[in-house]
């Protein structure tokens, strides 16, 4: 009787060999690209504020994201809403320094009648606007734009600032700060 098989004996039995598993770094490699690259480009702010080239923003190391609503942008000389000139700054703020402008009051007024029906979060909230101000506003300007729109129930208020990311200076992001401005009552 022959009991022989290759590379085995009776009192032999050659071992085969455990199988093996390997792990198949081509394709982890491609998941984690496409998940870099799907980081990166999706890593900014979700929301845009109104592009302005010639308003240089403020920096801030602080803040949340903008709302997305209207916008007041402050030039170095004029003032629009959103795409429209409301007027030159020293022609607005020569009667009353300080105080409510009366042209950037009849705009905001036109825009809260065009809104219709308020929600009851923007009946107890006021709408929102960004102010987007070049860092060489004077404040007293700023605080004229606050209180305009504060006096149109435009009470959520966000300024638009560059965001200087903690640690690292040289990096700049777009972004706002939120505010809920309660200037005069």
């Amino acid at each position: 009787m022959l009991l022989k098989e290759v590379g085995s004996t009776i009192f032999y039995q050659k071992k085969k060999p455990n199988p093996v598993s390997k792990l198949s770094l081509i394709a982890l490699m491609d998941i984690f690209t496409i998940l870099v690259f799907f980081l990166l480009l999706n890593s900014g702010d979700a929301e845009k504020i109104h592009n302005a080239k010639f308003v240089a923003l403020p920096d801030s190391s602080a803040g949340s994201s903008p709302h997305k609503e209207v916008a007041i942008i402050i030039g170095e000389d004029k003032i629009w809403f959103e795409d429209e000139l409301v007027g030159e700054i020293d022609v607005l703020l020569a009667p009353n320094p300080g105080k409510v402008i009366p042209e950037l009051s009849a705009v905001l007024a036109e825009y809260v009648e065009r809104k219709g029906e308020l929600s009851p979060f923007e009946k107890r909230s006021g709408l929102s606007v960004t102010i987007l101000g070049d860092k060489s506003a004077s404040y007293t300007l700023i605080k004229s734009i606050m209180e305009t729109c504060q006096e149109n129930n435009l009470r959520n208020i966000s300024l638009a600032v560059n965001q200087v990311v903690k640690g690292a200076y040289d990096m700049q992001v777009s972004g706002a700060v939120s505010t809920n401005s309660d200037i005069g009552g």
